[in-house]
């Protein structure tokens, strides 16, 4: 090949990147945010730990335990009221609960058979690995400061993991998957579907038919609402034959659960599919809001560790509040508040997608 012809397929190519925004936030912007979010906003550490621990009020031993717990930074003291300790735990307020044996932990200490109870919430199993060793080793060296002794310490621990007893990986990463899938494959489908009408020229077709912008959207939406609903069947079908993971909960709240989840993943397809001309353009967005989606959710890694913006962000991503209801459904089984807390927050966030998706639907088209 010539130098002056490559010379000016290099200029080409070079003006159609500068004339495309969409490509450039994706090629240029991207990369930095994905390395600032890998780099420095996540990690497996697990930090911010809600505990709760059930003790008398005169228990030394106890005390010292809880400050230095929360010294660490490791835990932080779970708002629980006057809530019982394991109905926290089983409710998701707290993630641990460390409770000491009748009379106080420092009466027992003294007659020589201390015993201390921990219950560990292991809807995440990160958590969990870490929890059960920062309090094992902060209980030991507490008990080494105040005791002054180096040999048979006179402690017992009861460690009980609620929910996922083995701590199996597959029953943590499953129920991430199903969440995962479902907003992966309405993302997809309702984006890639409403671009290609429009970079194959037929949705001026559509929009000249008798029918409202509202009739296009529903058209394009419900018949992936279904497929998403197949796919997450046979996911779920796959984990629980193949995976052995149970399903203790309500499969009326499971299916209520998906449905309410479509609000938000739905209109996220439709209001990325308005700023996007090209299905090249469509698949960049996918793979922006995806991971963006992702990483801030919850399903992968836990939110708590990272900044306090990332982790306020984390709170209005629907994909966050319907991998928790998820987990919550198929490994232990919460009450209808829980599922009304999470679902308010996935709605709450859909209309609001849907209002900016819509307006701008009005005026593009």
């Amino acid at each position: 090949m010539k130098i002056k012809v490559l010379v000016g397929f290099f200029k080409k190519e070079i003006i159609s990147l500068l004339r495309d925004p969409v490509l450039i936030v994706a090629i240029m912007i991207m990369p930095v945010v994905q390395m600032i979010l890998l780099s420095g906003a996540i990690t497996f550490q697990a930090t911010n730990l809600r505990l709760v621990v059930d003790s008398t009020p005169n228990d030394y031993i106890m005390t010292r335990i809880r400050d230095r717990a929360i010294g660490t930074g490791w835990f932080v003291m779970a708002d629980v009221g006057t809530n019982d300790p394991i109905d926290a735990v089983q409710s998701g307020v707290a993630d641990v609960a460390i409770i000491a044996p009748a009379g106080g932990l420092t009466q027992h200490l003294g007659r020589g058979n201390g015993q201390v109870q921990i219950l560990i919430d292991s809807m995440n199993i990160l958590k969990a690995q870490s929890i059960e060793a920062y309090l094992r080793g902060i209980i030991t060296q507490t008990l080494l400061n105040e005791t002054h002794t180096e040999m048979n310490l006179p402690i017992n621990f009861n460690v009980r993991i609620l929910y996922n007893p083995q701590l199996n990986t597959k029953f943590f990463m499953v129920p991430s998957m199903v969440a995962v899938l479902v907003f992966l494959a309405l993302l997809i489908l309702v984006t890639i579907s409403i671009t290609k009408e429009k970079e194959t020229g037929t949705m001026e077709t559509l929009i000249a038919a008798p029918i409202s912008k509202y009739d296009i959207i529903i058209g394009k939406v419900v018949p992936y609402v279904l497929v998403s609903f197949l796919i997450m069947l046979s996911v779920l079908w796959v984990g629980m034959l193949v995976f052995r993971v149970p399903f203790v909960g309500s499969g009326w709240m499971f299916l209520l659960a998906f449905l309410v989840f479509c609000v938000p993943a739905c209109a996220s397809g439709v209001w990325l599919s308005v700023y996007t001309r090209t299905q090249q353009q469509a698949l960049l967005g996918i793979v922006i809001v995806a991971f963006l989606a992702l990483m801030l959710s919850g399903a992968i890694v836990p939110t708590e560790n990272m900044p306090i913006v990332l982790r306020w962000i984390s709170y209005i991503n629907p994909l966050s509040h319907y991998s928790y209801l998820v987990r919550n459904i198929m490994l232990k089984g919460p009450d209808w508040m829980y599922f009304v807390r999470h679902a308010s927050a996935m709605l709450a966030a859909g209309v609001v997608i849907w209002v900016i998706a819509l307006r701008r639907f009005k005026t593009t088209l």
